[in-house]
C-alpha cells in the first residue's frame, strides 16, 4: 500500500467548497479552497441550534393522531397531516446544524494556486505556479485545533455565513436571525463571538504569529459549552499550542495518522476502486473520532454556501448513519467507529422521551432524522417517524458484539439497548388473527411523501426489521441465560409473517411489488444487511437471482450514489463479483469528486442516473467500502470465506488484504494469485475454534504457531482450525510449500 498514490490534487484553483481539500480531527473540520485568494471554511461537529420547531409542541403532534390523519378518507385530514407532520421542519430555520464561517487570506501578490492533500499524514498544501509552498496546514489530531503556515504578505478576514444574521440578504433560504456579531482584532487574535436566541454562543478564534519568512495561524471554533469562559480558555489553548510550535504539533499529528493507517489495508491493483476506498477511510478518521460526536450527513464539512446546510445537516437514521457506520468493523477501525455506539447509548433518556411523548409507549425509539441531542428533526413522517428505524440503527450494537466477541458489551450494552427497543415496538404492534402488525408501515422512500407511501402492513422493510429485532433478542437472551425473556421474545417472533414473496420475487409488501427504478432498495433488507436469506440453497439462490434480474430490468436511472453500493452488496452476497464490481465502478466513476466527497447525483453526466445534482453526504462512501469488504471476505454464515466475489477483471493479478476483522474478533489476512487462494493468516486475542471455507484449489497446509504442519485435502467444505490467543495461524496452498 502506497498512500501517496491516493493523494488529492487539484490544479489551477478550486472554485467550489465541495471540491475543497478536506481536513478534520473529529471535532473541527476545514475546507481549503480558492482561486484568487484562499478560503479556509470552518465547521465543528457539535455546532447546532437545537430549538424545537413550534409545531412539535401542538397537542396533536403524536403517533395516534398521525395514524388517524393517514387513515382518514377526508381530504381535510390529509391537509392537516401535511401541515403538522410534513411541513413543520421546512417552516423555520431551526433546529439545524450551524456553519461557523471561514478564514479568508487575501494575498497581495497574485498567483494561481495548486492544491495537494496527503492522506497519509493529513496535511494540505497550496502551491504557486513557481512550485513554491504558500500554505501548509493540518487539523491537529492531538490538540483538536487548526494549524496553518503561510508564506507571503496577506490580509486576514473572517466571514460569517449570511443566513446567520438578522440582516441577511437571502430571500430563498430561511435565516437564523441572530444578532450581528462583531469581528475583533487585538493582541494578535482575530475573532468573533456569535450570540444566538438562547444562552448558546460560539465563534471563530484565530491567533496569528509572525516570523521572518512566514506566519503561523492557530485557530479553533469556541462555544460556551466548552467552559464557563470559553473565549479566554480558547485563547490560552492557542497560545499554548503556538508555544509548542508547528513542527512539534505536526510530529504528534503524524504519529496518530500512522497508527490509524496501520490497522488494515487492501491491495487489489485497481487504482480507481482503491482510490475511493482509501480516501473514504481518510474522511472517516477526519470526521469520526473517539471522544466526539459521530458524523452527521456532512460530517465536519457543512456546506460553505451562506445558506442552511442541506437537510439541515441532521442525523438521518433512515439510511445514512447506518451506512456510515456499516463498514468500520471489518476495516478494523474500532475506536473511530464505536463513537456512534457511545453516542446512541448516551441518548437513551432522549429516546425514551420520544417513545413516551410521541408514540405513547415505554422503552426507547430513535427518530428517523434527529438533532444532535436525539430529538425529532422532522421531514417526511413516513420515515422520520417510523418506529422501525430504531431497529436498523440498533444493528450497530449487534454488529459490534459480533465482530469483537465482547460478552461484557453484549450484557451491558447490546442486549439492554435491544431490549428497550423491543419493549417499545411491542407496545406499538397490534394483533390480528394471531399475527402482529404495525398500525402504519412504509419502506424508505417508496412513493416519497405521498399517501401511497403507507403500504399494507407489514412492508417487507418493516417486517424484516421486526423479525430481526425479536430473533436477535431470542438469541441473546439465550446466551445470557434469561429464560423468561427468551420465551417472551420467541412468542412475539412466531407471530410475525414470513417475508412476502411472489414466487422468487421479493415484494414491497404482500400486495405490492417494486415496479420502477428507485433509489432505495429498502425492501431487500432481508438479503442485506440483515442476512435473513443467505445464498445457501437452491431456493434462496433463486431469490437472489430473481432480485438481481429485477434490479437490472428496472434500471438505475432513479438511483443516487448509495444505491450503487447497496446493489454491490447484494451482488457480493450472491457471489457475483462482476455485478458487484460493475456497481462499484459506476459509483466511483460518476458520483465521487476528486477530493473523495460523494455528491449523491451523477454530476459528471455519465448516464448512470437521471439525478445530476451534487449535494454532499458521506454514507454512500462507506456503503461502497462495505461492499468491497464483502467481495474480499464474508463471515455471516458461520464460517470465513475468502475472496468470494472476485470479478473477472481482477483474475489476472495478485490481490490481498491485511488485518480485516472477522466475527469473534479474528483478524484475517489473505493473498489470492492467478491460481486462486494462496494463503490465509488468522490472529485472535483469545483461544478460538474457527471455521474456514475451503476455497483452495489444491491441498492446503495448516501451519500452527509452533511450526507444526497438517495437510488438509481439497474437499468442498469447512476447515476447522484452533487459534491460540495472540498467535498467528497460517494456512497456505500445498504447492507453495513443496
Amino acid at each position: 500500500m502506497n498512500l501517496k498514490d491516493y493523494d488529492i490534487k487539484q490544479y489551477s484553483g478550486i472554485a467550489n467548497w465541495d471540491q475543497a481539500l478536506p481536513l478534520g480531527n473529529g471535532k473541527i473540520g476545514m475546507l481549503l479552497y480558492g482561486t484568487d485568494n484562499i478560503r479556509i471554511s470552518l465547521d465543528r461537529v457539535d455546532l447546532w441550534d437545537t430549538r424545537v420547531a413550534p409545531l412539535t409542541n401542538e397537542e396533536g403532534f403524536n403517533y395516534k393522531n398521525l395514524e388517524h390523519l393517514v387513515k382518514s378518507e377526508n381530504e381535510s385530514d390529509w391537509q392537516e397531516f401535511l401541515r403538522m407532520f410534513n411541513d413543520y421542519n421546512r417552516k423555520s430555520a431551526y433546529p439545524s446544524k450551524i456553519t461557523a464561517g471561514r478564514i479568508e487570506l487575501n494575498f497581495k501578490d497574485e498567483f494561481v494556486p495548486d492544491f495537494l492533500l496527503s492522506i497519509e499524514n493529513a496535511i494540505a498544501y497550496v502551491i504557486d505556479e513557481n512550485n513554491k509552498i504558500r500554505i501548509s496546514g493540518f487539523a491537529s489530531a492531538t490538540e483538536y485545533i487548526g494549524v496553518m503556515r503561510v508564506y507571503g504578505d496577506y490580509s486576514l478576514d473572517l466571514h460569517i455565513p449570511d443566513y446567520i444574521s438578522k440582516d441577511s440578504k437571502l430571500n430563498d433560504s430561511p435565516c437564523m436571525d441572530y444578532p450581528l456579531a462583531e469581528i475583533i482584532s487585538e493582541n494578535g487574535f482575530y475573532y468573533y463571538r456569535q450570540k444566538t436566541h438562547t444562552d448558546f454562543e460560539y465563534g471563530i478564534v484565530v491567533l496569528q504569529k509572525t516570523f521572518r519568512e512566514y506566519s503561523e495561524l492557530y485557530f479553533a471554533i469556541t462555544t460556551n459549552n466548552d467552559s464557563s469562559n470559553d473565549l479566554e480558555d480558547t485563547k490560552k489553548q492557542l497560545i499554548k499550542c503556538a508555544g509548542k510550535g508547528y513542527e512539534a504539533l505536526f510530529e504528534e499529528h503524524t504519529l496518530w495518522w500512522n497508527e490509524y493507517w496501520s490497522k488494515s489495508q487492501i491491495d487489489i491493483g485497481d487504482p480507481m476502486i482503491e482510490s475511493v476506498y482509501y480516501r473514504s477511510w481518510y474522511l472517516f478518521a477526519s470526521c469520526s473520532r473517539e471522544g466526539f460526536y459521530p458524523m452527521p450527513l456532512q460530517g465536519v464539512w457543512t456546506a460553505d454556501n451562506d445558506r442552511l446546510p442541506p437537510w439541515k445537516g441532521d442525523y438521518h437514521h433512515d439510511t445514512n448513519t447506518q451506512l456510515s457506520y456499516q463498514s468500520y468493523l471489518k476495516a478494523n477501525h474500532l475506536l473511530e467507529g464505536k463513537v456512534f455506539l457511545d453516542y446512541l447509548w448516551s441518548l437513551r433518556e432522549a429516546f425514551s422521551t420520544y417513545a413516551h411523548d410521541f408514540f405513547g409507549v415505554d422503552g426507547i425509539l430513535i427518530p428517523g432524522a434527529s438533532t444532535i441531542d436525539g430529538k425529532l428533526m422532522g421531514g417526511w413522517p413516513q420515515y422520520t417517524e417510523a418506529p422501525t428505524m430504531a431497529i436498523w440503527t440498533a444493528q450497530s450494537f449487534d454488529e459490534y458484539y459480533l465482530y469483537t466477541g465482547d460478552i461484557e458489551f453484549l450484557k451491558t450494552r447490546a442486549y439492554p439497548f435491544f431490549e428497550e427497543i423491543g419493549k417499545a415496538i411491542e407496545g406499538i404492534l397490534v394483533e390480528q388473527d394471531g399475527k402482529l402488525f404495525l398500525p402504519l408501515s412504509t419502506s424508505p422512500e417508496i412513493h416519497d411523501n405521498c399517501k401511497e407511501a403507507y403500504l399494507t402492513p407489514n412492508s417487507n422493510f418493516d417486517l424484516s426489521l421486526l423479525r430481526y429485532l425479536f430473533d436477535t433478542l431470542v438469541k441473546y437472551s439465550k446466551i445470557l441465560g434469561k429464560v423468561e425473556s427468551n420465551r417472551h421474545w420467541k412468542a412475539l417472533f412466531e407471530k410475525l409473517d414470513d417475508i412476502a414473496l411472489d414466487g422468487d420475487k421479493i415484494l414491497l409488501a404482500k400486495d405490492e411489488a417494486l415496479n420502477e427504478s428507485h433509489r432505495h432498495l429498502s425492501h431487500l433488507m432481508c438479503l442485506y444487511p440483515l442476512h435473513q436469506i443467505n445464498y445457501d440453497s437452491q431456493k434462496n439462490k433463486a431469490i437472489y437471482d430473481c432480485t438481481l434480474k429485477e434490479l437490472e430490468r428496472l434500471g438505475t436511472f432513479e438511483w443516487v450514489g448509495f444505491s450503487f453500493g447497496t446493489a454491490a452488496q447484494i451482488y457480493a452476497m450472491a457471489l457475483n463479483g462482476n455485478g458487484a464490481y460493475k456497481n462499484l465502478y459506476k459509483f466511483a466513476d460518476g458520483f465521487v469528486e476528486e477530493n473523495g466527497f460523494h455528491l449523491n447525483g451523477d454530476f459528471k453526466n455519465r448516464g448512470y442516473s437521471n439525478y445530476h445534482y451534487r449535494p454532499f453526504t458521506l454514507e454512500a462512501s462507506f456503503g461502497f467500502c462495505d461492499a468491497l469488504h464483502e467481495m474480499l471476505l464474508q463471515d455471516h454464515m458461520g464460517y470465513i470465506r475468502l475472496f468470494p466475489a472476485i470479478p473477472d477483471k481482477w483474475s489476472d493479478r495478485k490481490i490481498s488484504f491485511t488485518n480485516l476483522r472477522s466475527r469473534n474478533g479474528v483478524l484475517v489476512s489473505a493473498i489470492r494469485d492467478t491460481n486462486g487462494l494462496a494463503e490465509i493468516s488468522l490472529n485472535s486475542e483469545k483461544d478460538i475454534i474457527l471455521n474456514v471455507y475451503n476455497s483452495f484449489l489444491s491441498n492446503a497446509i495448516i501451519i500452527s504457531s509452533n511450526s507444526q504442519k497438517q495437510i488438509v485435502k481439497n474437499e468442498d467444505g469447512i476447515i476447522k482450525v484452533k487459534i491460540e490467543a495472540g498467535k498467528t495461524l497460517r494456512i497456505t496452498r500445498y504447492e507453495q510449500i513443496h
